[in-house]
C-alpha cells in the first residue's frame, strides 16, 4: 500500500511539473561562437597557429555572417603561410560585407601573399578610402608598396609610420615598419621594429625569422642563429628555421652543421626538391661531387629518394627559375666534370640557363 501511495504521489507531482520524468537526458551547455574565437586568439598568441585555424573555423561555422571572425581567420592563415586558404577567408568576409574596411584590408594582404600584387595594391587603397584610421590597412599597404615590382619605399615607410601612429600596439604595424627599413638596407632599424613586434607577441615564427635575416645581413651570425633557433623552438615541425640555420652556418663555413640542419628539414619534407638542391650545393662547395650529383639531380630532374629501407618518396624536379637557376648550372658543370657531355646532359642544362638568364653574371 505504501508503494502504491508513493506511486500516486509521484504521478501527481509529475503532472504539475514538480518532478521530471525519468531517463530524460540532462541538457548540456552549447558553446557560443565567441568562445571559439577567444580560444583561437589565445592559441595564436601562444604561437600555435596550426591549432588556432581549426578552432576559428568552428567559430565561423557557428556564426558564418560574422565578418570579424573571417578577417581574424585570414590573418592567422597568412601568418601560418596558408595563403590560398587566407584569400578564401578574406573573400568570404568581402562577400558578407563588400564595403567593410577590415575585410578590404585583409583581402589586400591575402592577395599580396598570393602574388597578385596589382590587385592587392588596389584593394589596400580602397580599404584606406573606406576608413583612413584603419591601422592594419596602412600596414598592409606599406608591405605591398615594398614589393620589388613597385618599390615605392618612401611611401611605404610613411604608410608604416601612419599605421604605428594609429595603433602603437599593433604587431602588424611594427612588422610593416621592419619590412620598410629592411627594404632600404636599414637593418638596424628593421631589427628594432621586429623586436618591438616580438615584445607584443613573442610566439610568432615569422618575426624571429625576419629578425634573424637582418642580423645575418649585418654579419651578426650568433644573434641570427639565436633568432632562428627561437623560431624553431616555437614549432619544431616548421622547416623554415632549419633552412635559415643551414644557410647561416654555410655562410660561416661550418658546412657539417649546415648539412645537419638540412637533414632535419628533409626528415620533415623528404620530397622537397629545393632542400635537396641546397644540400647538393653544399656538397659541391666541399668538393664532394659524388654526394652533390644525386641531390642536384633530384632538385632538377626529380626521381625516387630513399628515406629508409622501407620508405621511398617521389621528388618532383623544379622548373628553371631564379630560385632553381644555381641548381641547374651546378648540375650542368658537374656533368661536364664527369665527362657527361651528351646533348641531354651538360650542354642541355647549361644552354637552358644561359638562354633564360643571359645577363646574369653568375652563369656567364
Amino acid at each position: 500500500m505504501v508503494l502504491i501511495g508513493a506511486g500516486f504521489l509521484i504521478y501527481g507531482l509529475n503532472k504539475r511539473g514538480t518532478v521530471q520524468p525519468l531517463f530524460i537526458p540532462t541538457p548540456t551547455a552549447t558553446r557560443v561562437p565567441s568562445s571559439y574565437a577567444e580560444e583561437a586568439e589565445a592559441l595564436f598568441a601562444a604561437g600555435k597557429l596550426a591549432t588556432a585555424v581549426p578552432v576559428y573555423l568552428e567559430a565561423v561555422q557557428r556564426d558564418p555572417k560574422n565578418v570579424d571572425y573571417w578577417v581574424a581567420l585570414a590573418r592567422i592563415q597568412i601568418y601560418g603561410k596558408q595563403y590560398a586558404e587566407a584569400l578564401k577567408s578574406a573573400q568570404t568576409a568581402l562577400r558578407i560585407a563588400p564595403n567593410n574596411a577590415k575585410a578590404k584590408a585583409i583581402n589586400a594582404w591575402a592577395l599580396f601573399w598570393n602574388d597578385r600584387v596589382d590587385e592587392a595594391q588596389a584593394a589596400a587603397v580602397q580599404a584606406i578610402a573606406l576608413d583612413s584610421n584603419n591601422a592594419p590597412a596602412h600596414a598592409y599597404y606599406s608591405e605591398i608598396l615594398n614589393d620589388p615590382t613597385i618599390m615605392r619605399w618612401d611611401q611605404a615607410a610613411q604608410e608604416a609610420q601612419l599605421a604605428l601612429s594609429l595603433d602603437p600596439n599593433s604587431v602588424d604595424a611594427h612588422r610593416a615598419m621592419g619590412v620598410a627599413n629592411e627594404s632600404v638596407g636599414n637593418y638596424e632599424g628593421a631589427i628594432q621594429h621586429y623586436k618591438d613586434a616580438i615584445a607584443l607577441n613573442p610566439n610568432l615564427i615569422e618575426l624571429y625569422m625576419r629578425l634573424g635575416v637582418n642580423y645575418r645581413a649585418l654579419q651578426r651570425y650568433d644573434e641570427a642563429i639565436e633568432a632562428f633557433s627561437k623560431a624553431s623552438a616555437i614549432d619544431p615541425y616548421d622547416v623554415g628555421p632549419y633552412l635559415s640555420l643551414s644557410r647561416t652556418y654555410f655562410q660561416i663555413d661550418q658546412f657539417g652543421t649546415a648539412i645537419q640542419y638540412l637533414d632535419q628539414a628533409l626528415a620533415l619534407r623528404p620530397d622537397d626538391p629545393d632542400i635537396h638542391g641546397r644540400k647538393g650545393l653544399i656538397f659541391f662547395k666541399r668538393k664532394n661531387y659524388e654526394g652533390a650529383l644525386p641531390e642536384l639531380e633530384l632538385a632538377v630532374q626529380g626521381g625516387s629518394y630513399e628515406v629508409s629501407k622501407d620508405n621511398k618518396v617521389q621528388v618532383q624536379g623544379m622548373p628553371l627559375s631564379r630560385l632553381s637557376m644555381e641548381y641547374y648550372y651546378t648540375l650542368g658543370n658537374l656533368y661536364a666534370y664527369y665527362g657527361q657531355c651528351t646533348p641531354d646532359k651538360a650542354p642541355a642544362l647549361l644552354s637552358q640557363v644561359l638562354a633564360a638568364f643571359p645577363d646574369d653574371p653568375t652563369v656567364i
